[in-house]
């Protein structure tokens, strides 16, 4: 499975990165995490007729306004977007003009799926609610033998550690500067990486670096430092970057 890391930062995209959007693909599919602004550059990857899952987390700007670049694509397989039940009503009041396109109007085939709702899955997909201002769910996907676990925006809760446990590869967020937690929201390095260690995980994937604290991606760089004194095997990708499990 390759895994391609489309947007890395949190809160609005600057000169270190677009913000957050994941993309795997598998023999069978292609499947995105968020839809930050990095989903423009999802047209560079997502070819041929495999059919294409957008797993969202929740309904803050940085983690869909990229859904307006849908206007870009035209896939053959399809757009399968799924959110939680709860927040499928405001998904679909902000699919709509004047913020965007309908997506019957888009040339991707796109529709808009509850989660309870998402019968017949290519791939075994859990989730759990995360802790977070507003409702957010954390993601846990099964696919080619491999599990990927999709965690952000949180603070340190159970679920997203029972998510975690024993996962291929554990993506989640590096909002915080080092040492710093303000509020039970979001994660710093080492708190990412506590997770990790405990869910005994084989990669961490650090992403959703607050932009405005995390200012040049030397400072990314440091937060890695800090959270590979925890957990040696994390990683902290830039926009672009790939990564094969």
């Amino acid at each position: 499975m390759e895994i391609t890391f489309l947007g890395t930062n949190g809160w609005f995209d600057t000169n270190t990165g677009n913000t957050t959007c994941v993309l795997a693909e598998t023999k069978n599919e292609y499947i995105i995490f968020d839809a930050g602004g990095g989903l423009y550059r999802a047209g560079e990857f997502v070819k041929g007729d495999k059919p294409v899952y957008l797993l969202l987390t929740h309904l803050h700007l940085d983690h869909i306004l990229g859904l307006q670049c849908l206007v870009l694509f035209n896939w053959p397989g399809g757009l399968n977007i799924l959110v939680a039940d709860n927040m499928k009503a405001d998904l679909e009041d902000f699919m709509r003009p004047p913020f965007m396109s309908k997506p019957e109007n888009l040339k991707t085939k796109t529709q808009i799926i509850a989660l309870s709702q998402a019968a017949n899955l290519p791939f075994k997909l859990e989730w759990k609610e995360l802790e977070h201002l507003v409702p957010t769910v954390g993601y846990r996907l099964e696919s080619e033998g491999k599990t990927i676990v999709f965690g952000l925006d949180s603070g340190v809760c159970d679920n997203l550690k029972e998510l975690a446990k024993d996962a291929d590869l554990f993506i989640t967020e590096c909002s915080f500067l080092p040492g710093k937690a303000p509020l039970n929201i979001h994660l710093n390095p080492q708190q990412a990486a506590q997770i990790a260690l405990e869910a005994r995980v084989k990669t961490e994937a650090l992403i959703h670096f607050k932009a405005d604290d995390y200012t040049d991606l030397a400072q990314r760089d440091e937060a890695l430092l800090k959270a590979r004194e925890i957990f040696a095997r994390a990683i902290a990708p830039y926009d672009g970057e790939k990564l094969i499990i």
